[in-house]
């Protein structure tokens, strides 16, 4: 069995072009020493952004197949990583904007609580502890409520829970005290509390 060293040696000094015509021309087994030359690598970049192994193989996968239907369009005119490493940029960066839209707005949803702040709405990815409702579902229903506020509150509310904006640049952002702003953020959470209180509790809207 030839150790790690010899084979890396011997990778480095495949001519890509040539192996990048090979597969053009019908030879699919000359894309494979392409795939162990970099696999790796590929591996790493995607891992440092997100982070999850698994994910990370995936995604590497994910990088070669997407090179394999896209090599009729290289040209050559880089060398062969260059273009591989803008491939697998691409899909880091599909995936993590795809992950952040699936971010939903949830609420704790064992009991509503008497005090309208005390179901704030959070972003978050992984279940809470407690009993949580469907991510996609719920996340569409508060948007819809969301359309419903007064518009004042609307704007604030997007601001603060959409947008992720403090307070302060909330009330720059809206010409409005800061004062002003908590209080139109808790009325917009009463008024929002009032409208979903039937579907947290399994009833229609």
């Amino acid at each position: 069995m030839r150790d790690t060293s010899t084979l890396h040696a011997e990778l480095n000094h495949f001519d890509e072009q040539e192996l990048v015509t090979r597969v053009l021309n019908g030879d699919a087994d000359a894309f494979n020493p392409l795939v162990r030359k970099y696999q790796q690598k590929i591996y790493n970049l995607i891992y440092r952004q997100v982070h999850d192994r698994e994910t990370a193989k995936d995604l590497c996968q994910e990088v070669f197949l997407k090179a394999w239907q896209a090599l009729p369009k290289f040209k050559g005119q880089s060398v062969f990583y260059t273009w591989l490493y803008k491939i697998a940029v691409n899909c880091s960066i599909d995936f993590l904007r795809k992950r952040k839209q699936k971010k939903q707005i949830i609420f704790a949803c064992e009991a509503l609580p008497q005090n309208a702040d005390d179901v704030l709405p959070m972003i978050q990815t992984q279940p809470s502890p407690c009993q949580i409702l469907e991510k996609e579902e719920l996340g569409h229903t508060i948007r819809r409520a969301v359309q419903q506020l007064p518009p004042g509150q609307r704007r604030a509310f997007r601001l603060r829970y959409f947008h992720e904006l403090p307070i302060k640049q909330i009330a720059l952002h809206l010409n409005k005290s800061e004062s002003t702003v908590k209080t139109t953020l808790h009325h917009a959470r009463q008024k929002l509390q009032n409208m979903l209180r039937p579907y947290l509790q399994n009833e229609p809207l």
